[in-house]
């Protein structure tokens, strides 16, 4: 479960909450404490409700001469000790037993309802009550203190019991005991005001925690009518509260009639809650408001929902129902019948959506992963809420609305909807801002996007207006969610065809034989025969026919991530779309089905025509024109200037990294004996390492700043080469200098794994390479100038997806990483006398054996482009061939350089640099000769096996004489003499034989898994390349 992660007490009230906590601590569990702290604040409020309701002003006569004694206050005038003998023996009983007590002071022992609904709840939640002996009785004093200090205005005008609930979810393990999604304040009054509650109505919430959608609904209502400025609190977000008292100001609302009020009064407001304790709570929140208690029922509002009286009886349901929570029940075919046992959210929008009226509205909470799971319950639900009901908007909620136990809470969003009419558009917008910062305990921050997202709904989307497109919102028509590829129904349509006539082919074949034999006895006439046949064939393509509408109806994904179905073409390329079409005649405005079956006909002139009649804001016909002018070979001029439009489309939007970082700094202040991490940042995306531990006396520079896990940082010397990356867990609190700035990574908007992976590409460093200063080799990227960059920015499902697939195939990379530098040649392998290598060899050479330095440069002259020889230098050797840059020599040259021809199966040995790097030539289908700093191998076969002498060369005992034999301190060279002399076992060459067939299938199986990593990496790049729009 998730909790808000925003406190909306002032500090005052949220500092005492959080003492009331620790000064009742041995009570015991944060849910005890809770209780505690309710049954105190609720006598606090019981005594204020009898200073100033109105309706509870006879009650005091129970409180006269010794009857005082019951009031809270009076708590205050006794010592622990007597406190806690005087709230179990007395207070608590007395609250329990009220309802009798309480008809002796009104007239004709008649209770007014409003009074007796409200006392019922009072000894409901006294009738057992009994505080814990574990409450030391100078605590208790401190606590009667600190409750008392609470203002009356923060006791009858806030969701105070909620606050109470936060103070215990901020602790470990409160979230496990309370179970709690308790939505921010900012985002319910949101939602309240986006479905407009007035007194006619009748609202509902199925899950409904605390009761905070249901109060904040009665309060506007109460708001609308009175115009006094109580809501939003004061302690609201500003910019929010400014734009609601504004809103509400200019609102004409009639003062309802007593029926009207009292009706409202009786039924307008109810909820269920899962939680007694929480149940509750709600029921205090709504007796604090006036409101009837007795509307909040406790238990699984699934398992509640009766069709023959629940079924369109509420005009507005809001609610944010619990995420993957698990169900009380195995199915609930009540609430849906052909799909009874789907998951919880599903559930829940089918329940909320089952309540509702005709015409009436509801604004729900969801998991993102609603929008797009591709279950059938999920799908169907989606097409429901666009085919029997107006789902005129989808707002995304930041990551950071809700945290969990487990820290970062789901991504989720809001849609809003009415029942009845179709949908016809849907307005998305995303916020980014939703007024305070990113974290846990948030602040609050200018900018907030909730008061726009209220003006464009008010003024547009709740009217079927089409609001104007901003940065952060667009709209989309329903017909491009409900409709289906083209082309997937071609593929559908034609595998479906081929696989039902196959499944029926032997089938039909038994039954046209049996009729053959009919016609042939003649037991049937001809037009019988011919009848018969008919009908068989009829029921086939049937059936056919059958199993590709349901396919297609499969395919139907009704996804609601509505970023999908634009396209990606920017403004510009939209502009240039239109003039390259302006003055064709468009062809038909048929559905994109017969105008995709048109253009696969269409000569160039009609095809024009077709795609002029194309939606440029489409992602779909959009991509069905790029594929079409791709595989279209013969184009006019203006086919071919729609073509070079859509290449140009980046595939994803490019944003600017100021957008994705806020840049932090948090100095550190030097502690001489404490230990402190030092980082250092790899090059190109390799990662943030720890370099050192140091204590502060040895840290000689001044200016140090701590990162946090999850801070993005860079080196502005090293940023041109790929010096940034993401702070790790075991690095939380190291330190840094000025010259490695970093930053939060705005979550909302960008996942710091495709963040982490994207800026690797080398379309990020170009970027980069333009812009730096200094001298060469230190040149430095300036934080203002790093934030301008860019990189292509897909909405954050897609973003997830790619980190998916690249963590995937890095797990296949490291894993054969780990194969390659774990695998040796096993040395027990290779026996026999021991002799020098040279007496195994016809030759070894190298280039400069064909001639002089002035010689070669004349004869044997390199060139770049492909010739009649190729030329293999050792670096071509160890890529596999696979760098582009090779180098060919003419057929003169090749025929010049006669010493070091290869034609396949020579050993090529390093003779400069990495001494010990041994190759084999592979079989050659073209003609090729050995390049600079290597010698060439070749192996008598008489005397031994090439592959064998390979072998033992790349063992560890090879490798380590040819290191034994080299020379030079920096410079490592090794000579012919000393490749001649290394000593080897030679057994006979039928044992080399068997040798090398062993070795040979552990080679395969080793290039098998090299191979696996080849393709992981190009896959990764892949991505990448497709990201950036390559």
């Amino acid at each position: 479960m998730a909790r808000s992660t925003v406190h909306y007490s002032d500090n005052k009230t949220n500092n005492i909450l959080k003492a009331l906590h620790n000064k009742l601590r041995p009570a015991g569990t944060p849910v005890q404490r809770v209780e505690y702290i309710i049954e105190l604040l609720l006598l606090r409020i019981f005594e204020v409700k009898i200073k100033h309701d109105a309706d509870f002003v006879p009650l005091r006569k129970l409180f006269d001469g010794d009857g005082y004694h019951f009031l809270f206050s009076y708590l205050l005038s006794l010592n622990g000790d007597k406190a806690s003998v005087e709230l179990n023996q007395k207070v608590f009983p007395f609250y329990g037993n009220i309802l009798g007590k309480a008809r002796e002071v009104y007239k004709n022992k008649n209770l007014p309802q409003k009074v007796q609904d409200q006392l019922v709840l009072i000894e409901e939640v006294f009738s057992n009550s009994s505080f814990s002996n574990n409450v030391k009785n100078g605590n208790l004093n401190e606590v009667l203190g600190l409750v008392s200090d609470i203002e009356e205005a923060r006791l009858l005008k806030t969701d105070l019991l909620g606050d109470a609930i936060e103070s215990a979810l901020s602790e470990q393990g409160g979230t496990k005991d309370v179970g709690l999604f308790r939505t921010p304040d900012h985002i319910r009054q949101m939602m309240v005001m986006m479905v407009d509650p007035d007194f006619k109505d009748i609202i509902f919430d199925p899950a409904c925690g605390t009761g905070g959608f249901l109060f904040d609904a009665f309060q506007y209502v109460m708001e609308k009518v009175g115009k006094d400025e109580n809501w939003p609190s004061e302690k609201s977000h500003k910019e929010i509260r400014e734009y609601i008292k504004k809103h509400i100001k200019n609102a004409e609302t009639e003062m309802p009639s007593s029926n009207v009020a009292n009706t409202f009064y009786r039924v307008g407001i109810s909820g269920i809650e899962y939680l007694g304790m929480i149940r509750k709570m709600a029921a205090i929140n709504l007796y604090i408001r006036g409101l009837n208690p007795a509307n909040i029922e406790q238990g699984d509002s699934l398992d509640f929902f009766d069709p023959g009286v629940d079924t369109e009886t509420k005009s507005i349901v809001i609610a944010n129902p619990p995420f993957g929570a698990k169900l009380d029940q195995p199915a609930y075919p009540k609430v849906w019948e052909e799909y009874p046992k789907t998951d919880s959210t599903t559930l829940f929008v089918k329940l909320m959506f089952n309540h509702l009226k005709n015409g009436g509205k509801c604004a729900v909470v969801v998991s993102e992963g609603f929008l797009t799971w591709d279950s059938e319950p999920a799908k169907e639900m989606r097409k429901i809420l666009l085919e029997e009901a107006n789902l005129k908007a989808i707002i995304s909620l930041p990551q950071g609305v809700f945290v969990s136990k487990n820290g970062q809470g789901a991504k989720t969003s809001v849609l809003y909807f009415e029942k009845g009419e179709p949908t016809k558009n849907i307005w998305f917008y995303k916020i980014t801002n939703d007024g305070y910062s990113m974290g846990v305990n948030r602040k609050e921050i200018t900018g907030c996007q909730v008061p726009e997202i209220l003006d464009l709904f008010t003024k547009y989307v709740k009217h079927d207006k089409i609001p104007p497109k901003t940065k952060n919102s667009f709209v989309i028509p329903s017909d491009w969610i409900k409709q289906i590829d083209p082309r997937l129904k071609d593929r559908i349509i034609t595998e479906t065809t081929v696989q039902q006539k196959e499944k029926f082919s032997e089938k039909r074949k038994k039954e046209i034989g049996k009729f053959d034999e009919k016609l042939k006895k003649g037991e049937i006439a001809k037009k019988e025969y011919e009848e018969k046949c008919w009908q068989f064939d009829n029921v086939v393509e049937n059936s056919i026919q059958n199993e590709i509408t349901k396919l297609i109806e499969k395919a139907h994904s009704y996804s609601f991530n509505l970023q999908n179905y634009r396209s990606n073409l920017s403004d510009d390329q939209i502009k240039k779309w239109k003039d390259a079409i302006g003055g064709i005649k468009i062809k038909n405005g048929n559905n994109i089905d017969t105008r995709y079956q048109e253009l696969l006909k269409a000569d160039s002139k009609i095809a024009l025509q077709i795609l002029a009649s194309f939606n440029t804001e489409s992602a779909l016909e959009m991509d069905i024109a790029r594929e079409y002018l791709s595989k279209l070979e013969k184009k006019d001029k203006s086919l071919r200037e729609l073509e070079e439009i859509l290449k140009e489309a980046q595939k994803y939007p490019l944003e600017s990294l100021s957008i994705l970082l806020k840049e932090k700094s948090e100095k550190v202040k030097k502690e001489n004996n404490k230990k402190y991490k030092q980082v250092t940042i790899k090059l190109y995306g390799k990662g943030v390492l720890l370099r050192q531990e140091i204590t502060g006396s040895e840290i000689k520079t001044d200016g140090q700043y701590v990162v946090s896990i999850g801070d993005f940082i860079m080196s502005k010397i090293d940023a041109r080469s790929g010096a940034f990356g993401i702070v790790s867990e075991n690095l939380d609190g190291a330190i840094v200098t000025s010259s490695f700035p970093y930053f939060e990574i705005n979550i909302d908007l960008v996942d710091p794994g495709y963040l982490n992976a994207i800026i690797t590409h080398p379309r990020f460093y170009d970027q980069i390479n333009s812009m730096v200063s200094g001298a060469t080799g230190r040149r430095s990227v300036e934080t203002d100038n790093f934030l301008q960059l860019q990189i292509p920015l897909p909405p954050l499902e897609i973003q997830q997806k790619i980190v998916e697939e690249i963590e995937r195939q890095k797990a296949i990379i490291n894993g054969s990483l780990m194969i390659e530098d774990n695998y040796i040649i096993p040395d027990y392998l290779f026996c026999g006398e021991v002799i020098e290598l040279g007496k195994t060899l016809e030759c070894i050479t190298d280039y400069h054996a064909n001639g002089s330095y002035e010689v070669l440069k004349e004869k044997a002259k390199l060139l770049d482009s492909p010739d009649f020889a190729l030329m293999i230098r050792t670096t071509d050797l160890e890529n596999n061939f696979s760098l582009k840059d090779k180098k060919y020599v003419s057929k003169e040259g090749y025929n010049f350089l006669t010493k070091t021809k290869l034609f396949g199966g020579e050993i090529v040995m390093n003779k400069i640099g990495s001494i010990g790097s041994v190759f084999l030539i592979p079989n050659l289908d073209e003609p090729a000769t050995l390049g600079m700093n290597a010698f060439m191998l070749r192996v008598s076969q008489v005397v031994a096996i090439n592959k064998y002498i390979f072998y033992y060369l790349k063992s560890n005992f090879g490798k380590k004489q040819i290191i034994d034999k080299q020379l030079g301190v920096n410079a490592k060279t090794i000579t012919k003499d000393a490749v001649k002399s290394i000593k080897i076992p030679l057994p006979p060459l039928d044992i080399q034989k068997q040798i090398v067939a062993k070795l040979d299938k552990e080679m395969e199986v080793l290039q098998s898994v090299q191979e696996l990593k080849n393709q992981a990496e190009d896959r990764i790049n892949k991505i990448l390349k497709e990201a950036w729009g390559e």
